[in-house]
């Protein structure tokens, strides 16, 4: 007699990919005008670094980007102590699809990183008021500083990318 039981397979790790409601935008609280802004928050003084950042973002449109593209810049700015383990947390998790196993699927696939990272942070904080007692749980203070932080990073990143001028330190003028 066979005593085995199948059962439904309710343990999926399976999700799809966050839908972007407004995929066109490029604007948000976190967007970056001004260059010295856009330093303060990489946190990087050195031109040399600026430039070798600025070389390495030209490859990337933060408006059309994928996971994998994703990962490569959120390496490139945690190693070099630009974002923190949070923050690159949000970078590598990408547009969040995964397959019944948890491994991310799709990874190919571009999408806006401003407007995804804009609305998961949107869509956390929601759901954090409205469940006060999630907000007090370990682990979830840093992981919405996290979420801050990675807005406030792809934001710059965007700024520098799209930065016409060669030379990125910032001028003083008295």
């Amino acid at each position: 007699m066979d005593m085995r039981v199948t059962i439904p397979n309710v343990l999926s790790k399976q999700t799809d990919a966050v839908v972007i409601k407004n995929p066109e935008k490029v604007t948000n609280a976190f967007t970056i005008t001004e260059e010295s802004n856009a330093v303060d928050e990489l946190r990087m003084w050195q031109q040399d670094e600026l430039a070798d950042l600025k070389a390495f973002l030209k490859k990337y449109d933060m408006t059309s980007i994928s996971t994998d593209e994703l990962k490569q810049v959120g390496r490139r700015l945690f190693d070099s102590k630009v974002i923190d383990e949070q923050a690159f947390l949000i970078f590598i998790s990408g547009d969040g699809a995964s397959d019944a196993t948890g491994r991310q699927t799709n990874t190919h696939v571009k999408f806006n990183a401003i407007a995804l990272f804009d609305e998961k942070l949107e869509d956390y904080l929601a759901f954090v008021k409205s469940n006060p007692d999630v907000g007090r749980s370990q682990g979830i203070p840093e992981y919405i500083q996290g979420m801050f932080d990675a807005n406030r990073a792809i934001n710059a990143l965007a700024y520098f990318a799209n930065s016409s001028k060669h030379d990125l330190s910032v001028e003083e003028r008295a």
